[in-house]
């Protein structure tokens, strides 16, 4: 977006291939399946399967400036809100696969986005732990008005590699 150009919300969500690594994603309808509300337009979801097999996961992927998160951290306007519900059982290699090649394609389809987040429940320690196998960290916790969420976050090397030491800062 040139400086001259007046934005009307977040930018939609970028595309995501129709394969990352061994996973085809297929696109669905954007209504979650938690029965809360529905995305917004801008947001993307998808099936994700690992071969022939059936879908094993559903992805939701939306930018956090169209989320209620908005106003619990200093959120950046490229700032992306992954979610992943599995729809079978699967072993945590395989989720942490999965995690990894969309983060992977996410930074690489915008590669102005420098934080990925998550936002499992405070108490769902399963999910939590689906997150942190795919290299999210837990950041902080914050009160939405009807639950209690764990920020984890993944950023690109080129932000986690910047050094905050006061003597490489330039003066």
């Amino acid at each position: 977006m040139s400086p001259h150009t007046m934005s009307h919300g977040p930018e939609p969500v970028p595309a995501l291939p129709a394969r990352v690594g061994v996973w085809t994603l297929r696109p669905v309808p954007s209504t979650p399946l938690d029965g809360g509300l529905p995305l917004p337009a801008t947001a993307r979801a998808y099936t994700a399967r690992r071969g022939g097999s059936a879908p094993a996961f559903r992805v939701e992927i939306q930018r956090v400036l169209s989320h209620p998160l908005r106003g619990c951290y200093p959120v950046g306007a490229r700032d992306l809100l992954l979610a992943l519900q599995p729809l079978t059982p699967q072993p945590e290699p395989e989720t942490a696969a999965l995690l990894d090649a969309l983060t992977r394609a996410l930074f690489g389809a915008d590669p102005h986005c420098r934080r990925i987040m998550a936002a499992p429940d405070a108490e769902d320690v399963p999910g939590q732990e689906r997150y942190a196998a795919g290299h999210f960290r837990t950041v902080a916790e914050a009160d939405l008005h009807e639950r209690t969420v764990t920020l984890m976050v993944v950023e690109p090397p080129q932000v986690t590699e910047v050094s905050t030491a006061l003597d490489d800062m330039p003066h």
